[in-house]
């Protein structure tokens, strides 16, 4: 076979790996996960198949939660992570952070004996409960009783005088249990009101179990030096922008952009956001000026537009979009166009920070709308060929079901979810 000929394999022994349901169960990659992360197992995969040289610097542009950084640290690439998501970058962050056992349990008690002195103060409920944090947010009223918001708050003030890398520990952890308590339960690309009981007096306890099972998670991680730290960074950044970065450093990219199904993580993630201290209205630009995964997105500014003069509609993708039935929502349409136009240039601006020769791979899962199957592994094979790339490898991890709605109307219609491998020319 010619070295050029790309290769299809079958990788069904990955399939749960594209799931976060291994990532439960490893140290520090559990403190915090979102709802379609894919486990360290497929990054380990994918690295022992490249068999980069010891020194080889990573990047992930869609860094989520931090698993490939977690990784690179755990095998001793240096890597860099972007996102556009405040909570990522906080989230992957803390992860990668070169932490000192005995200031954590420092800090710990500190909190712990700070919370004693003021948690019998009901007045400071009554406070807390109609404080502008709370009562600005429709959402935060909802989610949580005043008594369970006046906790949180207090609880949140007092990480926050912590300052520095111990400030975002705690903050991982507080955010860490929100699901236990919030009224949002995620669901697919939303979340959903459910009931439960006032838990107020529950908070401080479950912070205490997370924080200290966090902490206890460090014996089994690489703690490395303070000086180090700047080997593992995650930035506030556009992916579509990372021609901000230093040119021709890395040597490999991996990551998973959002797939184009509707799912909104402003959205799914939205009560963690306010509490990270995010205004709603600084959700909705998060929401505006993400990647056109999800019918909200807006297009980028004109220079980005600009930046598409080299780009085509792949013939897939149009025919995708012909098929389309003539009544079916046209911010579909517009965002299924729109997806692929930004996949274009997240992939022209990775080239510019890719050595020649550096592998990237790329996790995404193939989309059903109005029973159209948008082949989106196919489609990034096109487009990584019209931003400077040849296409080595796909490997098929596993077939994911249609949506519920989908399946109701259309039958249960699996779609492929594949690790497109590119390299740059």
């Amino acid at each position: 076979m010619k070295s050029e000929e790309p290769v299809v394999v079958y990788r069904p022994d990955l399939g749960s790996a594209a799931t976060p349901q291994l990532l439960r169960q490893r140290p520090v990659h559990r403190w915090f996960w979102f709802p379609h992360s894919y486990s360290p197992e497929l990054v380990e995969a994918i690295l022992d198949s490249w068999n980069l040289p010891p020194g080889s610097v990573l990047l992930d542009p869609f860094v989520g939660a931090g698993t490939t950084l977690l990784v690179a640290k755990e095998r001793g690439y240096p890597a860099l992570g972007a996102d556009l998501s405040p909570l990522a970058v906080l989230v992957s962050n803390v992860k990668v952070q070169p932490y000192q056992r005995e200031k954590l349990e420092a800090a710990l008690n500190c909190l712990q004996h700070r919370w004693e002195e003021r948690k019998c103060r009901c007045l400071e409920y009554q406070f807390y409960a109609t404080s502008s944090f709370w009562e600005n947010s429709e959402r935060l009223k909802k989610a949580f009783t005043p008594s369970e918001m006046a906790v949180l708050v207090a609880l949140r003030e007092e990480i926050f005088r912590l300052g520095g890398i111990l400030k975002d520990f705690f903050m991982v952890a507080l955010l860490g249990i929100i699901p236990d308590f919030s009224r949002a339960m995620a669901d697919g690309g939303w979340f959903r009101w459910v009931e439960r009981p006032e838990e107020a007096d529950q908070i401080a306890p479950r912070l205490w179990a997370h924080a200290t099972s966090m902490m206890g998670d460090l014996h089994f991680a690489p703690l490395g030096h303070e000086q180090d730290f700047r080997d593992w960074e995650v930035y506030l950044l556009d992916a579509r922008k990372l021609s901000e970065l230093k040119p021709r450093i890395f040597d490999g990219l991996i990551t998973s952009p959002p797939y184009p199904n509707r799912h909104d993580y402003s959205r799914v993630f939205q009560i963690e956001l306010l509490l990270l201290g995010q205004s709603e209205d600084n959700i909705t630009r998060l929401r505006y000026n993400s990647v056109r995964s999800h019918v909200e997105a807006k297009p980028p500014e004109p220079e980005s537009q600009a930046a598409l003069a080299g780009y085509r509609i792949p013939s897939l993708l149009a025919q995708c979009l012909d098929q389309l039935p003539a009544k079916s929502d046209r911010r579909v349409r517009r965002m299924l166009k729109g997806y692929f136009e930004d996949m274009f240039l997240v992939l022209r601006s990775a080239h510019e920070v890719l050595r020649p020769g550096a592998k990237v791979a790329l996790v995404v899962g193939n989309v059903r709308h109005y029973g159209v199957l948008c082949p989106v592994d196919e489609i990034l094979v096109d487009i990584g060929r019209q931003a400077g790339f040849r296409h080595l490898a796909s490997w098929v991890i596993r077939l994911r079901g249609n949506s519920a709605q989908q399946m109701g109307r259309y039958g249960r219609i699996p779609s492929r979810e594949t690790v497109v491998i590119l390299q740059a020319e």
